[in-house]
């Protein structure tokens, strides 16, 4: 078998590396000393106490040994891939002699010159194209189209970095993606501080706008109460406001009406006439913004430009098509040295006429004094590995038509993709009639692989006429997401007379010739802005489909469809049917709802999941008060029962001792109530399967509320249940959901472990990761910081959180309430090895991590989390706030507990 290295490994650091490399590429493994420790994962023996960690792959019918990391010592329990390996007694493990043929986990692509891979989530082999522009230096400018590579190979450019970092995009799902990526497979690196910020969140790092950002769905809600004359497209309004009178400049939070109406007729989307009613528009929308308390992104970041300071030694900016220049323009300036950075994106990915163009992104660097070269920052990613070449053929076509008719926007953005796609599919083009529309509909509406695009929201209730499918998107909503197979319906022939008008004059023999770099023809011609959108849009959503697309026209005889080569469309099909299970319809709903798109996950709950809402009422609130009444002052044995259970659920001592005071018998044995408060309300989360549990979650969610305001995840982990814990991850269970405590399921466990030596020792390894989120944001001094899930600072405050309704109350009594070493390290000794290694637990590190993070210290990484009240002895910072279910909370009112007054 051949033999690839991890591009972060040094041979020449692996003692005996070479022998072992001949071993294994002699499939010797006797020699090699290997044993199977795990999935896909062996041990060969380099001398008598270090060993190599390598997985067995398949690629073109040849087996290859990915050598993965250098344990030394025997050190499994610090090794990145064995995390979930408890122990290895290798006296126990026998030695393979050979291979059984065939095994490994196949590859979809490996560069047969290379000798090493990368890896974030899964093996990745760069084609030399990638790996070319993986060795030069940043600056650097990646353009690449959709399935291209370009986030993976930015991140793994980000690994090479040093210092202070950030990523940043538009998209908060995508920064999670990219962060999960990144620290896949328990990946560190100790000479980076990295902040993964959507853009929204990087404006709060700077500092937290008041108000909400403004959204377009708000937009369109005020748009259609001023509504008036030719303005009638809210889309095409929102984009003049954004990414014309607010979003190019840098010098003005908004242009002048003058200016506005001197732009050139390159420089809008509407025409001369129409301006002045625009420009009414946007005076009306800042009034709007102003009563309703919203703020404009575009305006808030030419107003941080006075605040901004330079924090990051290295910058990533993802999908940077996406934002405009004044945003762009705040992120280089948090940069030490403008040069260190690296932008990636895809001009031909734009849906809203936003005025995006390579050549102006290069100019707002021409205006950097140590830029002077843009021209060679940008590289061309233009192999795409996600679509079916039977999609790109049709993708590329419309690349052509684009070029031909709009000349090239910019020298960068007129290229085409090249498929390296290995599942083939099929473009059918149908006509929209009744069968056709109810064999597709018959056949998919229970599939989580198929999804129905429309251009416009306007067209979106003759869809779900017709389909009944929740998978319905318009262009915008599209964006971003990718499905087996896509259904566009009636996307021309809503706008046939604008695709006419981009179709004309292009003929199929142009059509045959290379894409040329070309200028528009005619400068004042106004049809590249206004149709650039339309063009985008049919690009966007073809792409969208991973193998296989159904293109569907009421009016299937059009020119820009004979371009395409779809002239006959078909008015039958033959499609065996696509069914999902209810759980794929579940993940369905969880990623959609991550992406933003709540209609479309609301759809699934009701129409496929057939969710309702439970029929008891939950204790929270003005319920609870009312509870107390009836129990303390009626004296309602009913009530007092349940208020007992409260109290027990939640550990309320003061509960507790009203109902002793009241002669509750049943409090008198806080103890035995909780037995039977567990059998009663806990025991479908005693089994070990979690069948019954699964039962309640099909009938409401995976985080319905209990009487006791707890999601089903919430009980897991207080009980511990890892099977149960495992099968509500699975379908998307909310991590990040908090009781009436202010707790979430990772802060329950924890305080579960501070409570309890056997569900420290027992259960926690295996549920930690689970429920840990990847980060937390807070806020101090008005900006947001955010705590990812690596760091010390996220572990400390997470489990003061846990022991705080225990500490606090606790030592108010005997002495000042707060938090020393001893509490941290009482906490954490039970703790594994795997989650909280032993130097971690020490006195000193526990002590230092307490110190640093003091709001008065002087330290570059001091997040402020913690006030000294004494030497020693901790609380939380009063000022400190935790953003909950999106909504910033100050802790202490968070929590219920007194906030200290600082001295």
């Amino acid at each position: 078998m051949k033999v690839l290295l991890y591009n972060e490994l040094n041979p020449s650091t692996i003692p005996g590396f070479s022998k072992l490399q001949q071993y294994l590429e002699e499939d010797n493994f006797r020699s090699a000393e290997v044993k199977k420790i795990g999935e896909n994962l062996y041990r060969a023996k380099l001398n008598q106490r270090d060993r190599l960690l390598f997985s067995i792959y398949r690629y073109q019918e040849e087996n290859y040994a990915l050598i993965l990391e250098l344990i030394k010592n025997h050190a499994y329990q610090d090794s990145r891939f064995l995390r979930q390996v408890s122990s290895i007694d290798e006296d126990k493990i026998p030695v393979i002699s050979k291979l059984e043929e065939p095994t490994g986990k196949q590859l979809v692509y490996l560069n047969p010159h290379h000798n090493s891979f990368n890896l974030l989530d899964k093996i990745i082999s760069f084609d030399d194209r990638q790996q070319s522009i993986y060795d030069l230096h940043p600056p650097l400018i990646v353009i690449g189209s959709a399935g291209s590579g370009k986030t993976a190979l930015t991140l793994e450019k980000m690994k090479q970095a040093i210092g202070d970092v950030l990523y940043v995009t538009q998209s908060a799902y995508l920064v999670k993606n990219s962060r999960d990526l990144y620290y896949a497979h328990h990946y560190d690196n100790p000479d980076q501080q990295i902040d993964f910020l959507s853009f929204q969140e990087f404006l709060e790092s700077v500092r937290v706008p008041e108000g909400k950002p403004v959204t377009f769905q708000a937009f369109q809600q005020w748009f259609g109460r001023y509504r008036q004359g030719p303005l009638k497209d809210a889309h095409k309004l929102f984009e003049e406001f954004r990414g014309v009178i607010t979003g190019p400049a840098t010098d003005k939070s908004w242009l002048s009406r003058e200016d506005y109406l001197n732009l050139g007729v390159k420089e809008s989307i509407f025409l001369a006439e129409e301006r002045e009613l625009v420009y009414d528009m946007f005076e009306k929308y800042l009034a709007f913004l102003q009563k309703e308390h919203f703020y404009d992104s575009n305006i808030v970041s030419h107003q941080y430009l006075q605040y901004i300071q330079p924090r990051y030694d290295f910058v990533v900016v993802d999908e940077v098509q996406d934002l405009t220049n004044i945003q762009l323009y705040l992120i280089i300036k948090s940069l030490h040295e403008t040069q260190n950075f690296i932008l990636c994106g895809d001009s031909n990915q734009i849906v809203h006429p936003n005025f995006f163009s390579w050549s102006k992104v290069k100019s707002l660097f021409y205006r950097q004094n140590d830029l002077q070269t843009s021209d060679e920052l940008i590289r061309i990613l233009n192999t795409n590995y996600r679509n079916s070449p039977q999609v790109t053929d049709i993708a590329n076509k419309i690349l052509k038509i684009k070029n031909q008719r709009f000349g090239s926007i910019d020298k960068e953005s007129h290229y085409l993709v090249e498929s390296n796609g290995h599942n083939q599919g099929e473009v059918l083009f149908l006509q929209d009639t009744t069968s056709v529309r109810k064999e597709l509909d018959s056949k998919t509406r229970t599939s989580t692989l198929f999804a129905i695009i429309v251009m416009t929201a306007d067209q979106k209730p003759a869809a779900q006429q017709y389909f009944s499918t929740p998978l319905v998107f318009t262009i915008q909503e599209a964006k971003g997401l990718e499905y087996e197979n896509i259904i566009l319906y009636n996307f021309l022939s809503q706008e046939e007379s604008r695709y006419r008008e981009i179709s004309k004059g292009v003929t199929l023999a142009d059509l045959d010739q290379d894409i040329k770099y070309a200028r528009a023809k005619d400068k004042t011609d106004k049809s590249l802005e206004v149709y650039k959108f339309y063009i985008n849009a049919l690009y966007v959503a073809l792409t969208r489909a991973v193998k296989n697309l159904y293109w569907i026209e009421s009016n299937p005889k059009q020119p820009l469809l004979d371009l395409l080569g779809l002239r006959n469309a078909q008015e039958s099909l033959q499609l065996a049917s696509q069914n999902s299970s209810l759980d794929a319809w579940r993940l369905e709903a969880h990623k959609l709802e991550l992406q933003g798109k709540q209609e479309q996950a609301e759809r699934i709950r009701n129409e496929i999941l057939k969710q309702k809402t439970p029929g008891w009422q939950v204790i929270t609130g003005s319920a609870l008060a009312e509870l107390k009444q009836k129990a303390i002052e009626k004296g309602d044995k009913n009530a007092r029962m349940t208020l007992l259970e409260y109290g027990l659920v939640y550990e309320d001592q003061s509960i507790i001792d009203s109902l002793q005071k009241a002669g509750f018998k049943a409090a008198q044995h806080p103890e035995k109530s909780l037995q039977l408060l567990q059998q009663k309300h806990y025991s479908a989360y005693s089994f070990k399967k979690p069948d019954a549990v699964l039962r309640q979650v099909d009938q409401y969610g995976p985080d319905f509320r209990n009487i006791f305001n707890q999601t089903p995840l919430m009980v897991a982990a207080w009980m511990g249940n890892t099977e149960v814990i495992k099968a509500l991850i699975e379908l998307g269970a909310d991590t990040e959901k908090v009781d009436d405590n202010g707790l979430t399921p990772f802060q329950i466990a924890l305080a579960q472990t501070v409570r309890n030596e056997s569900y420290a020792k027992k259960k926690l390894a295996d549920i930690y990761e689970q429920l840990e989120p990847t980060s937390m944001s807070i806020q101090v001094d008005g900006r947001l910081i955010k705590l990812d899930q690596h760091t010390m600072e996220f572990f400390m405050l997470n489990l003061m959180i846990a022991m705080s309704y225990r500490v606090m109350t606790k030592k108010r009594f005997y002495r000042p309430a707060g938090f020393s070493s001893q509490d941290f390290i009482d906490a954490v000794q039970h703790i594994p090895y795997s989650i909280l290694p032993e130097r971690r637990k020490q006195r000193a590190y526990l002590s230092s991590i307490l110190s640093k993070n003091e709001i008065n210290k002087d330290d570059k990484y001091n997040r402020k989390l913690f006030y000294r009240v004494m030497r020693g002895i901790y609380v939380f910072n009063p000022y400190l706030a935790l953003k909950v279910e999106g909504e910033w909370i100050n802790i202490y009112d968070l929590l219920a507990i007194d906030k200290p007054v600082l001295q």
